[in-house]
């Protein structure tokens, strides 16, 4: 299995390019991992264990014990509810009514969750209105903490602590990111993500491991991964690559991004393959020409199914007057050689 490194620049390769123009203004490096669910590399590039933090590529697995202990059924959570437990959303109004829902069921209101306030993401993508009166609801963690809040509830357990990596409910989520990685406990470091929640660093070949597990899985991971694509507006939003990929696809993957410039895969289609996607710099904007351009080589995705992804391939440069300055592209056949 690959060597492990420290460092999301170590051993990185030109993933993509970004033009003004003509001409290559700036590149992006970084690391690629596509897995079998028994561990089998089958393709990389980069460092394939180069050790990353997964960010908000954990929310499926953190919502993990939560349908293990049967909170869903308890608490009847719906599709659209479990979906946005495992989200990155935009703070759109669908977003805060579904995490407003779940923590009526739970018996708790807003001021229980402590995942902080952020500009919601979805007013730069012009989906939310531009305004500065914006709550935690729609911090894009909100739906992950109402989810662990629910955990807690189920089992009695203190809902004043639950981001505590010792709380009984952050140990049991760090076991399953164990049992899904094959990474010993002790040896997932542990540190506090944007939302206060503790954040777990794998080699980035063990994070695609998990993600083919989840592909593969008849458990608790087949409940999350179907609420993810029947439900995918949930887990990120209106003109975001997670939702658009889901739809496009209906079934054969589901897709979850990570700050700093990771996106992972659990596919299911044409085999179970989990895919790991970090990009060096931690710039988000070159991940999806290079996610379409590897989802293409692995046969996910045919030449027909771009038609509504078009605007990834070769995602757009526009200036302040919207004119088209440039483009980011991946290089052609980077992943054929």
């Amino acid at each position: 299995m690959a060597e492990m490194r420290t460092g999301a620049a170590a051993r990185a390769d030109l993933l993509a390019r970004v033009f003004r123009g003509r001409q290559v203004e700036s590149v992006h490096f970084g690391h690629v991992a596509v897995v079998q669910a028994d561990g089998q590399l089958l393709t990389s590039r980069g460092n394939p264990g180069v050790s990353v933090f997964m960010r908000s590529a954990a929310k499926p697995f953190q919502a993990m014990p939560l349908v293990a202990m049967g909170a869903v059924g308890h608490f009847g959570l719906n599709g659209e509810e479990l979906a946005v437990i495992c989200a990155s959303h935009n703070g759109e109004a669908m977003h805060v009514r579904a995490v407003q829902s779940i923590l009526r069921k739970i018996g708790l209101d807003e001021r229980a969750l402590q995942c902080g306030v952020h500009r919601p993401l979805g007013m730069d993508l012009k989906v939310v209105p531009e305004t500065g009166d914006y709550t935690v609801l729609q911090n894009n963690c909100s739906g992950k903490h109402a989810g662990m809040l629910a955990a807690c509830r189920m089992q009695e357990w203190p809902t004043e602590s639950y981001l505590d990596p010792d709380h009984p409910h952050q140990r049991a989520i760090r076991k399953t990111i164990s049992d899904y990685s094959s990474v010993p406990e002790k040896d997932i470091a542990i540190a506090i993500d944007g939302c206060s929640a503790p954040v777990f660093s794998l080699p980035l070949h063990r994070i695609a491991c998990m993600y083919a597990r989840l592909a593969d899985d008849d458990g608790p991971g087949r409940v999350i991964f179907d609420a993810m694509w029947h439900h995918s507006e949930f887990v990120a939003g209106r003109h975001r690559l997670d939702t658009d990929l889901m739809r496009a696809l209906k079934g054969r993957l589901v897709a979850k991004t990570g700050a700093e410039g990771l996106q992972c895969f659990a596919i299911r289609e044409p085999q179970p393959m989990g895919v790991a996607i970090k990009i060096a710099d931690g710039h988000s904007r070159a991940v999806p020409p290079v996610a379409l351009k590897l989802l293409l080589y692995l046969g996910v995705l045919q030449e027909r199914d771009l038609l509504p992804l078009r605007r990834y391939v070769a995602p757009e440069i526009r200036n302040h007057r919207n004119i088209l300055v440039g483009r980011i592209d991946c290089p052609v056949d980077w992943f054929t050689n």
